[in-house]
């Protein structure tokens, strides 16, 4: 799956954002939490929308979370609840929010 995403291009910021994302979720089934947490960021950097750029935040903080990247994490989830308090992962942040603290 990875090679497949890897090779995928487009100009959909969308599209983009969740290839990217759908990689670092091939590498957290693996184990490899860094390189997840690097596909995450550049899902994340692909461009704001209201779909994927909270999706990434949140699993992104997971990630840094179990990387012992404590402050790293919290960054993410406070960007979701300050920039992204519609979405659904804002439901439960200031729970990840406390752990990252």
């Amino acid at each position: 799956a990875i090679n497949h995403l890897e090779d995928f291009s487009t100009d959909n910021v969308t599209l983009g954002a969740l290839a990217k994302g759908g990689i670092g979720d091939s590498f957290m089934q693996l184990n490899q939490t860094e390189d997840a947490l690097g596909y995450y960021e550049k899902a994340i950097a692909q461009g704001d929308n209201d779909f994927t750029t909270p999706r990434y935040l949140y699993k992104a903080g997971i990630a840094a979370l179990e990387l012992g990247e404590k402050d790293k994490a919290l960054k993410f989830f406070e960007r979701i609840k300050n920039e992204y308090s519609a979405s659904i992962e804002a439901t439960t942040i200031d729970a990840f929010i406390g752990k990252a603290k």
